[in-house]
């Protein structure tokens, strides 16, 4: 079946955020007309059609990325609206009431205390973060002082409250504290503990019997470690990360629950999904993919995977009983079966860097003609996050329009390891860019490619990445920046508090920041250069003027520069018609 551009313009993240209670399951569905997520239920065990609650834009603007953005209470919801944070709470009658809106405020990670019928939230303005507690009439300060808030989690039972804190310059996956604190009658704080590993602690889950269990990596690894106890202990010794690098607010990739565990493990950075009860362990997933979100109830196991055949999916999974998915990409909604649509199926690929026994890895998709074709490199955002081998429909795309696709996870990226990760520490703008050329270099040994059409994209991050390697090496023909970053110094002057401090770890002083920049390099390269610029005109992270400057400097150098900037997207371009005119833009860019 030939996609068309609508079909290539899907983004891969359709769902998130998966949250259950007595009573139901419920998840985040991005809408297919407008790009906004919506929250949707369904009941437990019933023969129903899941149902959209919440129609409006739910989502935290916390630290520009978000994460936590809703949680049910009391048979009800309470969410934050996306357009101006207001925090609100849907009854169990179906009517909506605001019970927090302040200027210039958002909010995010939120946690349902229903004992108090109220929630946990993380508070952000220009004054800094602190983690409170609201409900209709009233709210409370409950810790403040540290920089950033992240991941509370209530017990089951009500009586504790844990979560992540960390101030600048760390980002949450270098350095972070976890904190556990009693919650008294009236709802206050008190006894407080504190662990401090020396690494970085993410995704506190409290297990049977306020057991509580965090991920860290003091061994080099993000493993799952049980700290209520005289001693801290390490649940498990497999060496590889147990969770993804924590950019966002609520997330949730392991769980806990009477005598059973669900939890992923990433190799050669593919997730499978496993679930232990009592000393059975299973692996959840036909093949390994991506992990988006866990959760566990009475009702059920619930997840929101990606595999290499398949969009995103909800799927639930109990003992004996064949998995269902409930939303997604489903062909018969009744046996639960996979959707096999185009898929295209990753080839690992490394290439040696740095130093001996240093490799850069990624994942190879051929073109669908079975002849020499030309080749788009993608690199990922972050630049600690992350690329999988799942379905894709933009690479299904491709490949049906004659081109080989490599999607990268250069040194820095997340699930390999912390040391792989730590590759980068001032060394972006050079590491990054060594891998591109390397992994580039050994697709053209192993493969049929064109290397008179290599083409290489980018996003954020990556596209600083990608207009680096376009600049420094004659490899690429051309490239595309979507929101990317352009001058490190400006940006470090510029972008929003949570990564104020990150740059200055990436690559070092001023000079530094300016010498490993696009423009640094565009400025001194001795070829015209050709480059595609994808901009948000709301872009608060990578703002517009950069890639404006950057387009203008190539121009000035001989170079030929394309710019296409949606006046009313933020740092991602979100809308469906909006996405769709960026990739046709891009195809004809490529062509």
């Amino acid at each position: 079946m030939r996609l068309t551009l609508a079909d290539a313009a899907e983004p891969i993240d359709t769902l998130g955020e998966l949250h259950s209670d007595t009573q139901a399951v419920y998840w985040l569905a991005r809408c297919p007309q407008t790009g906004d997520m919506q929250l949707w239920r369904w009941a437990a065990d019933s023969n129903e059609a899941p149902q959209c609650l919440i129609e409006d834009a739910v989502g935290s603007r916390v630290n520009q990325y978000g994460g936590g953005s809703y949680t049910p209470l009391l048979e009800g919801i309470v969410w934050v609206r996306q357009h101006d944070q207001a925090i609100m709470h849907r009854d169990h009658h179906g009517a909506s009431h605001c019970w927090q809106k302040r200027p210039q405020t958002a909010y995010g990670g939120l946690c349902a205390d229903s004992k108090r019928q109220r929630v946990f939230a993380v508070e952000e303005d220009t004054h800094g973060q602190r983690l409170i507690a609201i409900n209709a009439s009233h709210r409370y300060v409950l810790a403040e002082g540290r920089d950033f808030y992240g991941a509370p989690i209530l017990s089951d039972d009500g009586n504790y409250l844990a979560w992540v804190s960390w101030s600048l310059p760390d980002m949450p996956w270098q350095r972070s504290l976890l904190h556990l604190a009693q919650v008294t009658a009236n709802g206050r704080l008190t006894a407080f503990e504190r662990w401090d590993f020396g690494a970085a602690i993410s995704q506190p889950q409290f297990g049977p019997h306020n057991a509580l269990i965090c991920m860290s990596d003091p061994a080099g690894w993000w493993q799952p470690w049980q700290v209520s106890l005289a001693t801290p202990l390490c649940l498990s010794s497999t060496p590889v990360d147990h969770i993804t690098t924590p950019w966002q607010l609520g997330e949730r990739q392991h769980a806990w629950r009477d005598n059973r565990q669900v939890y992923c493990q990433l190799h050669q950075g593919a997730a499978q999904l496993y679930r232990r009860s009592g000393e059975q362990v299973e692996a959840v997933l036909p093949t390994p993919g991506r992990v988006v979100s866990i959760t566990l109830a009475r009702h059920g196991d619930y997840a929101i995977v990606q595999s290499a055949t398949s969009g995103a999916q909800l799927i639930r999974f109990t003992e004996n009983c064949p998995h269902r998915c409930l939303a997604g990409n489903v062909v018969d909604n009744v046996a639960g079966s996979l959707v096999v649509k185009n898929s295209a199926i990753a080839q690992w690929l490394e290439a040696p860097v740095g130093n001996a026994g240093e490799t850069a890895h990624g994942f190879f998709y051929s073109a669908s003609a079975n002849h020499t074709a030309p080749l788009i490199v993608r690199v990922h955002g972050g630049p600690t996050a992350a690329t999988y081998p799942i379905y894709d429909p933009l690479v299904a795309y491709w490949q049906q329009q004659g081109f080989h696709v490599l999607d990268i996870n250069p040194r820095g990226s997340g699930n390999f390891g912390r040391r792989y990760r730590e590759c980068l520490a001032g060394q972006w703008g050079i590491s990054d860019t060594d891998d591109v050329i390397a992994l580039v270099n050994a697709a053209c040994e192993c493969f049929a490619i064109d290397t008179a059409r290599c083409f290489i994209r980018g996003q954020s991050a990556g596209g600083f990445t990608a207009l680096n390697a376009l600049a420094t090496t004659p490899l690429f023909a051309a490239a595309t920046s979507l929101y990317g970053v352009t001058d490190a110094l400006s940006l470090s002057a510029k972008t929003h508090r949570f990564e104020s401090g990150y740059l200055a770890w990436l690559i070092g002083d001023e000079t530094q920041l300016a010498q490993r920049s696009p423009t640094y390099h565009v400025t001194r390269c001795q070829r015209p250069l050709r480059a595609l610029f994808i901009q948000g005109g709301k872009d608060a992270v990578v703002v517009p003027e950069q890639t404006h400057a950057m387009a203008r400097h190539i121009e000035q150098q001989g170079g030929e520069a394309q710019t296409l900037l949606f006046d009313n997207e933020y740092h991602g371009i979100r809308h469906p018609q909006a996405r769709q005119t960026m990739l046709a833009r891009e195809l004809a860019f490529y062509q």
